[in-house]
């Protein structure tokens, strides 16, 4: 079993024995409720305690640890055999209180010999029994929630299962605490919390929140110290059991206490003054909050052997240990005290915040309802049932309100979130108010929602007609006013609610760092797209310049064939050396000149051609590429336009041949004819996997995919089609990749137009650039 899996055990261990200890405990101490005591609280031996109320008659008496109780109104405490002398006083004292009695007699041992003295009879008000049992047994509760916490969020580090091993001591001491000294049926468990107590505190605070050096040196120290309180609470338990007299332990333990409370105050402040950084705020939460509540305890423990009035600083001092498990898990959630990098839950962290305020609900209800003369176990079950039923009732309330008029509050995270995720993938100023207004009405009936972008209609948007009563919030980013967000009245009138107002303004702020994204993202792109124009005029200079060069180097075997072929008529034989050089010359002329013989622009002589024309020209040019495959044409026959057309055709010839090549032996290629108002568009298309590098580069010269590829077939289709005064780009639609060459309509005709007929360029087809713009948007 891992030590995780052990620590997750013990957490739950530790959970069901603080319930069991917790509802004992409660159910004693209610019995206890306005019950008779006779100025003093006993022990099971009949040993007076030094906790009581300075008003009590024993206490203002003088009455403190160890004094012992040795008769009551002339009856002995201790009967041979019989009940403990604690059951045996409390018994004495419900008699005298029935039978009408003010007061009891007592013979008292104390330390100046016997005393003989007259009680008055009183009751455990309602502030006695906050005090030391209810007070008590919360603070129990508190300190056994936090040694769960600490095991289950970190159980891999020492310091969780220190802090835990002590909580869960400190609980156990504080939920027998009034049981001890009234109904007595948990004193076992009493006296062992209290001898290990001291011992727990001593090694926490050496281990709080970091191990000292002295037990980095020498790690034995928390086993000794675990292994002392252990022996501690075995002998007192033992000679308990025994019906041994158990004062002078319980005495020594009462002096480990207190000498164990001031040593955590003033080792944790030597740790503070000496702490810096994250480690100092961390100390400091656990200081300021302890600090106070542990030195007034420690020191009323340790003075209460001198005066029975010290125990004045323990009344003030109990209610205030409960800080303790508090600043713990201030310190947990503020600075991660057990190191267990855990998530914070809003819903956990809120149930347990609203089961410990019905638990003061409780206490406050029955103490009201027991001031007006309700019974205490009556007022108790009435308070709890009715903090279970309010924390449903306001749970479901709350929720509802939340639901039907403030729906902002619940919607707020899933809006957000959708809109966040939408607005990454936006790269187009008018895409962000789109999507700004789907947002806005997917959450907020009412009349009207427009988002403005101030690039398109300004920053104010005032003086609209219809706009004059919207809500209006502006969409900002770094100073600028980049939109504005109109809203308009609810429908059906409803009111506007302040959630409303800044689940807008947070969607207002997001469109404005979306837009400046958006607006950044254009700019970018026309740079881009104005650095690769000028990088392809370049490259194309750079072409020019090697043809130039290519031309100068054809010049000299020119010459020599020039030569060879002007020689006289009888001297025609060629030796073995001009032979070679002969063959070389040509096999360097076809290395040079293939692939360039048109990359040097030529005159554009226009003429009118059909469309269809052209293409069933290539593929008959490419029948053997094709191999058996058809061209999928899709041109009207009336279309036709004015090119070159012998540049027009290589044009198609190195797009088709292209796509014969990317689109594999079964791969389809076709051409098609569009046209829409702004001119036509020569698509060559073909379904192969397409290209993945940026679209520019592919008609740059020396580019290509292909391992034996030029790189020259489309920078020179691409110049013959700016030759033209046209244009080409690559795109990758619906899984095909499809050259497109847009024409002008200057360009456009059709062969009824030389007839007379209609012109063919009113027709309207949707422009396969557009489509793809839409699509990326």
């Amino acid at each position: 079993m891992s030590s995780r899996t052990r620590s997750y055990l013990a957490a739950w261990l530790i959970a069901i024995a603080a319930v069991i200890v917790t509802c004992n405990a409660v159910l004693q101490a209610s019995r206890w409720y306005e019950r008779p005591i006779a100025g003093v609280l006993l022990n099971p031996d009949g040993v007076i305690s030094s906790v009581g109320m300075p008003s009590w008659s024993g206490i203002e008496q003088g009455l403190r640890f160890p004094d012992r109780v040795l008769s009551i109104d002339g009856a002995p405490v201790v009967e041979a055999g019989g009940a403990r002398p604690g059951r045996v006083w409390d018994s004495a004292v419900e008699a005298a209180a029935r039978r009408g009695a003010r007061s009891v007699h007592a013979r008292i041992v104390t330390s100046a010999g016997v005393r003989e003295v007259e009680l008055d009879l009183g009751r455990v008000d309602a502030i006695s029994w906050w005090l030391y049992g209810g007070g008590n047994i919360f603070t129990g509760a508190l300190y056994a929630l936090a040694a769960v916490v600490a095991l289950r969020s970190g159980s891999h580090r020492p310091l969780a299962r220190t802090f835990a091993k002590c909580s869960t001591l400190a609980a156990l001491f504080f939920l027998t605490f009034f049981d001890f000294q009234t109904s007595r049926t948990m004193v076992p468990l009493f006296f062992a919390s209290f001898a290990c107590v001291p011992f727990a505190i001593v090694d926490l605070a050496l281990r709080l929140p970091d191990d000292v050096a002295l037990v980095a040196r020498r790690p034995w120290i928390p086993r000794v110290l675990g292994v002392a309180g252990a022996l501690m609470a075995a002998v007192i338990v033992t000679r308990d059991l025994a019906d041994r007299g158990v004062a002078t332990l319980q005495m020594a333990c009462s002096y480990l206490l207190g000498g164990a409370l001031i040593g955590f105050v003033a080792t944790m402040g030597l740790r503070y003054a000496r702490a810096k950084g994250t480690r100092r705020a961390t100390i400091g939460v656990l200081f300021r909050a302890m600090s106070w509540p542990y030195a007034l305890v420690g020191v009323g423990v340790l003075v209460s052997s001198l005066s029975s009035r010290s125990s004045v600083m323990v009344f003030f001092a109990i209610p205030a240990m409960a800080l303790a498990p508090i600043a713990t898990g201030v310190a947990f959630v503020r600075h991660d005290l057990w190191g267990s990098r855990a998530l914070l839950s809003r819903v956990l962290t809120g149930a347990l915040a609203g089961a410990i305020a019905c638990v003061v609900a409780v206490g406050v209800g029955a103490a009201f309802a027991t001031s007006l003369g309700v019974s205490f176990d009556s007022a108790l079950v009435g308070a709890a049932a009715g903090a279970v039923v309010s924390a449903a009732l306001v749970n479901y309330v709350t929720r509802g309100v939340e639901r039907w008029f403030f729906p902002a509050a619940t919607e707020y995270k899933p809006t957000i979130g959708q809109l966040s995720e939408e607005l990454t993938s936006i790269t187009h100023p008018k895409d962000v108010g789109v999507a700004v207004e789907r947002t806005v009405r997917r959450w907020l009936p009412c009349d009207r929602v427009e988002f403005r972008d101030a690039a398109d209609h300004g920053s104010g948007g005032g003086g609209d007609i219809g706009l004059e009563d919207d809500l209006r919030i502006l969409a900002t980013f770094g100073g600028r006013t980049l939109g504005t967000l109109f809203v308009g009245p609810k429908r059906g009138g409803a009111l506007l609610t302040t959630d409303d107002v800044d689940l807008l303004a947070t969607i207002a702020n997001q469109a404005g760092l979306a837009l400046a994204h958006a607006h950044d993202y254009a700019e970018l792109e026309r740079r881009r797209r104005d650095q690769a124009a000028a990088w392809q005029t370049e490259r194309g200079a750079l072409v020019e310049t090697v043809a130039a060069e290519i031309a100068h180097e054809v010049r000299y075997p020119i010459n020599f064939f020039r030569s060879v072929f002007h020689r006289r008529p009888g001297d025609t034989t060629l030796d073995a050396e001009e032979i070679d050089i002969g063959r070389e010359e040509v096999d360097r002329l076809e290395r040079l000149v293939s692939g360039l013989r048109r990359l040097v622009g030529h005159r554009i002589e226009r003429r009118v051609v059909t469309v269809r024309a052209l293409a069933l020209r290539v593929e008959m040019l490419l029948r053997d590429e094709l191999a058996g495959r058809d061209l999928d044409l899709d041109i009207p026959a009336a279309a036709a336009l004015r090119c070159d057309t012998d540049q027009t055709t290589q044009v198609l010839v190195n797009l088709v041949a292209n796509a014969i090549d990317a689109s594999g032996a079964r791969g389809r290629i076709g051409v098609q004819w569009t046209v829409d108002a702004d001119g036509a568009y020569l698509v060559v298309w073909d379904d192969g996997p397409g290209f993945e590098s940026d679209p520019s580069r592919l008609f740059s010269p020396w580019f290509t995919t292909k391992p034996r590829g030029t790189g020259l077939g489309l920078a020179i289709t691409q110049r013959i089609v700016r030759a033209h005064k046209w244009s080409i780009d690559a795109l990758r639609v619906d899984g095909r990749t499809r050259f497109v060459v847009a024409i002008p309509m200057s360009d456009v005709v059709s062969v009824e137009i030389e007839n007379g007929a209609p012109e063919m360029g009113e027709r309207r087809i949707a422009s396969p650039l557009r489509d793809h713009e839409d699509t990326h948007r």
